[in-house]
């Protein structure tokens, strides 16, 4: 009895590990997933442009994420990237849909002094 039991148990493992892990995932995640790396990976508009902002206050990767979070709520911000080694931001943003000092606004309300480098 306890072989058959082994036997089965060595089956279901085999049958998994040859099917994949994807088997597991519904067809929704696995499409939504594909469809956040397309938008990850599509270029900004025509009339994207790009700013930098000088940020004082971060001192922590969790203000790094707190200014990124905050930009990242804004309509038409198309990229962020946060360096708290050098204290800036530098933003993609659609110009039509969101100005500089819309960006230096969402930044200070998240708690932290910012203006934008020309």
């Amino acid at each position: 009895m306890l072989t058959k039991v082994t036997l089965a148990v060595v089956a279901s493992a085999l049958a998994f590990v040859l099917t994949g892990t994807s088997a597991l995932a519904c067809a929704g995640h696995e499409e939504s997933a594909k469809d956040a790396a397309a938008k990850a990976e599509a270029p900004p508009p025509a009339n994207a442009v790009t700013a930098t902002f000088r940020v004082n206050g971060m001192h922590c990767p969790g203000c790094e994420e707190r200014v990124q979070n905050a930009l990242h709520r804004m309509n038409g911000i198309y990229k962020v990237d946060v360096s708290l080694a050098n204290k800036r931001v530098v933003v993609i943003f659609d110009k039509a849909k969101v100005s500089a000092e819309a960006i230096v606004r969402a930044i200070s309300f998240a708690g932290f002094q910012a203006e934008a480098e020309v």
